[in-house]
C-alpha cells in the first residue's frame, strides 16, 4: 500500500487506495490506522473508490514532534485527495476521524460531497475532557497499546458485546495482531487535538448531505452529542444504532455497512 509525502510538512502519510467508483474516504479514531475499516472496505471497494488514511501519529504514517491541531489532520486529508487528483469524496469519521471530516467539510468544502459522522461530537465539552484525563492517566501506566485498549473495553464497546465471551477475547486478539500500534507519544498528541475541538459555531456553514451515527450505550460520546451535531447542521439525518457502543463498524459491522450503503449514492 502507498506511503505519499506531503514536501511543505516532510510528512509521509501511508493509505489504501482499492476499488472504482465515487471516491470514500474513511478517517480513523484515536490511535487507529486504516485497518479498522477492512470490513468497510471489503464491502464497497466493488462499487467505490476506498481510501483509508493512517492520520500523522498512528500506523505507517510518519510521527511529528510539535503539537497539532484537528484542522491540520483535515489538512493532511485534503492535501492526499489533491494529491491523488481526487475533486471531492464522501467522508466517513469516526470519533477524532469525525472531528477531522467536520474540519474538512469547514476548511475545504470543496473536497467533500457528503459526510457520515460516527461515535463524535461537535466540541470537547468539560465532562469529555475529563474521560480524556482518564484515559491518558490508564496510558501513563499502560505502555503496551494493545493491552492500553484492551484496557478500554468497557468504554469501547456496549455491555452487550460481553455477553458472548467469544467476541472480547476476538477484539483482543485483533488488537495484539496490529503490527504497528501507536507510539505513546504520537497518542498524547492525538489526545491534545482532541482536546481543542470545537465546530459548533461553524457547524451551520457544512451545506452537504450529513448521516449523524451513535450507538446507543455509546459511553465515550454518548448520543447527547449526535443530537447535537444534528441540531446544528443544515442537512444532518440522525440515526442512533441499537445494541452498540462507541465501535458500531466493529460492532455490528452488518447493520453499518446497511446503513452507511443506503446513505451512499447508488450503494443501495
Amino acid at each position: 500500500m502507498p506511503t505519499a509525502l506531503r514536501p511543505d510538512l516532510n510528512l509521509a502519510l501511508h493509505y489504501l487506495d482499492t476499488g472504482s467508483g465515487e471516491p470514500v474516504v474513511f478517517l480513523n479514531g484515536l490511535a487507529g490506522d486504516h485497518l479498522y475499516w477492512m470490513s468497510q472496505v471489503r464491502a464497497f471497494s466493488p462499487r467505490f473508490r476506498c481510501l483509508a488514511l493512517d492520520n500523522r501519529d498512528a500506523g505507517q504514517s510518519g510521527y511529528v514532534a510539535a503539537p497539532y491541531t484537528i484542522a491540520e489532520l483535515a489538512a493532511d486529508v485534503a492535501w492526499l485527495l489533491e494529491s491523488l487528483h481526487v475533486p471531492a469524496a464522501h467522508v466517513v469519521g469516526l470519533s477524532l476521524g469525525g472531528m477531522i471530516a467536520q474540519e474538512l467539510a469547514l476548511r475545504h468544502p470543496d473536497r467533500v460531497r457528503s459526510l457520515i459522522l460516527i461515535a463524535t461530537q461537535a466540541r470537547s465539552d468539560a465532562w469529555f475532557m475529563s474521560t480524556l484525563d482518564a484515559f491518558a492517566l490508564i496510558r501513563r501506566q499502560v505502555a503496551d497499546t494493545p493491552a492500553f485498549f484492551a484496557a478500554l473495553l468497557p468504554w469501547l464497546v456496549s455491555h452487550r458485546f460481553f455477553e458472548v465471551p467469544e467476541r472480547p477475547d476476538w477484539l483482543r486478539a485483533l488488537l495484539r495482531q496490529n503490527p504497528h500500534p501507536q507510539r505513546i507519544d504520537g497518542f498524547f498528541r492525538q489526545l491534545e487535538a482532541i482536546r481543542g475541538h470545537d465546530t459548533i459555531e461553524r457547524l451551520g456553514n457544512v451545506h452537504c448531505p450529513v448521516q449523524v451515527v451513535v450507538g446507543e450505550d455509546d459511553m465515550i460520546a454518548p448520543p447527547r452529542y449526535a443530537r447535537q451535531l444534528a441540531e446544528h447542521l443544515p442537512q444532518a439525518k440522525l440515526t442512533i444504532l441499537s445494541n452498540v457502543g462507541h465501535a458500531p463498524p466493529i460492532e455490528d459491522g452488518r447493520n453499518f455497512n446497511r446503513l452507511l450503503r443506503e446513505f451512499l449514492p447508488d450503494g443501495k
